[in-house]
């Protein structure tokens, strides 16, 4: 039998839940980035304010049901080794945003800088709102910190 923390079992529900959000948008934001159609930025909007919506709510659902199954561990105070777990994941998460939000700047500005028309996938994706994409690298390098921290916990086991 395995026996997580409360930190743990926390990082488990926030993956899930990124995965959750990520089934459930996916289909919308792939649409967005490769479909021929413009979208306009009120559509662009609302998919967000959609995924912020859903993804707060199941945190706070879900992580209240957690709680409420480990009291003691949730109102625990966190130990140096889960301290180090956390500073380590966030730092590999920071630089996987930075990088991402580098890549949406560049490409916001080589899409003022050059004209693309909408006819290879990869213009496409350039040309997608940018708010999409910072969705998108968000996404990632949460699942990506929340995955190294996992992997931290794991294999100290």
């Amino acid at each position: 039998m395995i026996i997580m923390s409360f930190r743990e079992k926390s990082l488990w529900v926030s993956i899930l839940i990124s995965l959750i959000i990520a089934s459930m948008y996916g289909d919308n934001i792939y649409a967005i980035f490769f479909s021929s159609v413009e979208v306009s930025s009120k559509q662009t909007v609302n998919l967000i304010n959609r995924i912020v919506i859903a993804f707060i709510i199941l945190e706070i659902v879900l992580h209240i049901a957690l709680a409420m199954d480990d009291q003691e561990g949730a109102s625990g105070k966190e130990d140096e080794r889960e301290r180090r777990y956390r500073l380590l994941a966030n730092n590999s998460g920071y630089w996987l945003l930075s990088i991402g939000l580098i890549l949406c700047v560049v490409l916001q500005m080589a899409t003022v800088q050059f004209s693309f028309e909408q006819t290879e996938v990869s213009q496409r994706f350039i040309l997608a709102p940018i708010e999409l994409k910072l969705v998108v690298v968000f996404w990632l390098s949460e699942v990506a910190r929340f995955s190294h921290e996992i992997y931290l916990y794991r294999k100290e086991d």
